[in-house]
């Protein structure tokens, strides 16, 4: 799971690159994006680091919870496939190649995934219900970012 995590945190890193200009000569003006489209882009890295977060979060408050054990196991697989996608993006970027269709699909239903999962844990503790108002507002604005660099990057 670190080995995991570390690689996905490399790619937010070299996203981060992009943004100080750290990138190879080769690639075109309009792969890299303007400010605007960097910022969509780190937003969209934020936003699903945060959710992972939350995630973990949630896992603590409902060890006890059969059902909303198995929500979190989907909800860690959508992240986990949007994070996937983020990677080939950041490879692709660097590569000097077009975004994958594939890969852009990739963080979109791992996003959707993660929130039609979570938007079916239900709880009467009031924390639970407040990490997954959180969770879910994690991933709407991962989504929106997305669809921002959709328009604006390409």
């Amino acid at each position: 799971m670190f080995n995991r995590f570390s690689t996905k945190f490399c790619s937010l890193i070299v996203l981060g690159a992009v943004l100080v200009g750290a990138v190879p000569a080769h690639i075109s003006a309009r792969q890299v994006g303007d400010l605007q489209c960097n910022i969509d882009r780190v937003k969209v890295t934020g936003s699903v680091f945060q959710a992972l977060q939350t995630t973990r979060s949630l896992t603590q408050q409902l060890q006890n919870d059969a059902a909303g054990t198995a929500l979190l196991t989907t909800i860690n697989q959508g992240l986990l496939g949007a994070e996937d996608g983020i990677a080939d993006l950041v490879t692709a970027l660097f590569a000097g190649q077009t975004a994958p269709e594939s890969a852009v699909d990739q963080v979109g239903g791992g996003l959707t995934l993660a929130f039609d999962a979570a938007s079916n844990i239900t709880s009467a503790d009031p924390a639970v219900t407040d990490s997954v108002n959180k969770l879910k507002n994690e991933l709407l604005q991962a989504s929106f970012a997305g669809d921002n660099v959709l328009d604006e990057c390409h």
